[in-house]
């Protein structure tokens, strides 16, 4: 039996070993599907250093109706309904912890986090 050297080398070989008659998502779980997601999209982000990282805030509203989530669901992550329409209107930039609460809520990279964007100084 192969030992397994990193995490992804062994998700990558449940995803070769995956046959077609089963759902994907079926046999690994949402979780692991959600982890490869992540990783796929950080890979891409590393792969493009240099290139421009989207708009953390378009990104957010991008990952928010690909789920089918309303502004009530970052309430957790953000904090008041005030503070996420705040955030989502450029109103209120991302704290720190906003940006690790979204990062593990929502799966989208820290460095896109992170990154200065626009909005509306007080």
């Amino acid at each position: 039996m192969k030992k397994w050297i990193i995490e992804d080398e062994y998700d990558l070989h449940l995803l070769e070993k995956s046959s077609p008659d089963e759902s994907f998502a079926d046999q690994l779980g949402d979780e692991l599907v959600e982890k490869f997601i992540c990783k796929i999209h950080t890979y891409e982000l590393e792969k493009g250093k240099g290139r421009n990282l989207p708009d953390p805030i378009e990104e957010i509203k991008a990952v928010m109706r690909k789920r089918g989530l309303t502004n009530n669901d970052l309430k957790p992550c953000i904090g008041s309904s005030g503070n996420v329409c705040d955030v989502l209107m450029r109103r209120r930039p991302l704290s720190l912890r906003m940006i690790r609460n979204l990062h593990d809520f929502l799966g989208i990279p820290a460095e896109i986090l992170i990154q200065p964007y626009e909005h509306a100084r007080r």
